[in-house]
């Protein structure tokens, strides 16, 4: 059966929030670049989800906090979207 053709993305649609694990990656990675320019991606990624899974609560509540807030901007950015279609 043949499949269904994908649905061209709208470049004006806002873009999607990031998750918590995510605003954390984009926090630590420059920090591990910096300290190691010889890893690569997948190791970086590697460190990356060490750290995330190290660190306390109070720090996973402060990218929850983040993530909220970027949920909350992208939801009035899609109704200001839908809006003007």
């Amino acid at each position: 059966m043949p499949r269904q053709p994908k649905a061209a993305k709208d470049p004006n649609a806002p873009k999607r929030p990031l998750s918590t694990f995510f605003l954390f990656s984009q926090d630590e990675r420059p920090k591990i670049k910096k300290d190691n320019p010889s890893l690569s991606v997948a190791e970086i990624a590697k460190v990356i989800g060490e750290r995330w899974r190290g660190i306390g609560e109070d720090a996973k509540r402060k990218y929850e906090e983040r993530a909220k807030t970027e949920k909350a901007r992208y939801e009035k950015e899609m109704v200001d979207y839908k809006a003007s279609k």
